[in-house]
């Protein structure tokens, strides 16, 4: 149609035709850009450099596609977000350690109470021990006083099983036969002696026990066991001198002696606190 124009100049009619021929080819371009950035296939992204090889072509200058706008935060949002706390991370922390302190504390108290229990258990087990053996003891030293042919040693040895079972009185009265039957050596006597004193005391008879430990040591001199209960029994009758002169001895024999010199510091500083020492 367009080549049937009226005119009658061939080169104003040639004019006319290249630029409807441009019109038509620019409308083409424009159309095929705008079902490209209409519908993009997947995956495919739309860019300006390459529309620009097509619109330079045509002699039509690309349009750029929407940018994003980066906003920057207004002066009053800047300070708000600057005013506001930065995480606090101490609380977690200290909960994890507080957490790892107590699965260690709970582990040191478990482990405390398995030691207490274990050892606890072992004193148990032991003093059954010690008390079936003596109780055998003196079951079969019971069987030999009883059929009458005992000695003065199976006695002594009857009587010191019964001071270990705290049984005092029948302690007592196998030292005594003990003591009257001895022929032995006066240091194994004095020994005898020095036992019969411990169950005198232990049965509060101090008097009966105080003359049983002077003859333990009249016997033996250097009897330092004996010379510490005489103190005690003496401190126990209030005859406070007596009991410094006695673990004044014991000292003298045995100058590491810890319970002399426990017993002897505290005579004196009590006496010394009520002005009775010379």
């Amino acid at each position: 149609l367009l080549s049937c124009t009226c005119t009658r100049d061939p080169k104003a009619a040639r004019r006319i035709s290249a630029r409807q021929t441009l019109a038509m080819s620019v409308m083409a371009v424009s159309a095929t850009t705008m079902s490209v950035l209409a519908r993009p296939r997947a995956g495919t992204v739309v860019r300006k450099a390459a529309l620009a090889p097509i619109a330079s072509r045509v002699g039509v200058r690309a349009v750029p596609g929407p940018r994003a706008r980066i906003v920057a935060p207004r002066r009053g949002e800047r300070a708000a977000r600057e005013a506001l706390p930065a995480p606090d991370v101490a609380p977690a922390v200290i909960a994890e350690v507080a957490d790892g302190l107590e699965g260690g504390i709970q582990a040191i108290y478990l482990g405390s109470l398995l030691a207490i229990l274990g050892f606890a258990g072992f004193i148990i087990v032991r003093q059954v021990l010690i008390r079936r053996e003596l109780d055998d003891s003196a079951k079969k030293m019971g069987e030999r006083i009883r059929a009458g042919n005992a000695t003065a040693e199976e006695y002594f040895e009857m009587g010191s099983i019964m001071l270990r079972k705290k049984v005092f009185t029948q302690a007592v009265r196998n030292l005594k036969l003990a003591a009257q039957m001895w022929e032995g050596d006066k240091e194994d006597l004095a020994q005898i002696h020095n036992a019969l004193g411990f169950g005198y005391l232990s049965t509060d008879k101090v008097d009966e026990a105080i003359a049983e430990f002077n003859k333990a040591v009249e016997l033996t001199p250097g009897y330092v066991t004996a010379w510490n209960n005489l103190g005690d029994a003496l401190e126990q009758k209030k005859e406070f001198k007596g009991a410094i002169e006695a673990y004044e001895e014991s000292l003298i024999l045995s100058p590491g002696n810890k319970v002399a010199t426990v017993r002897l510091d505290e005579i004196k500083r009590r006496q010394g606190r009520l002005g009775l020492l010379d």
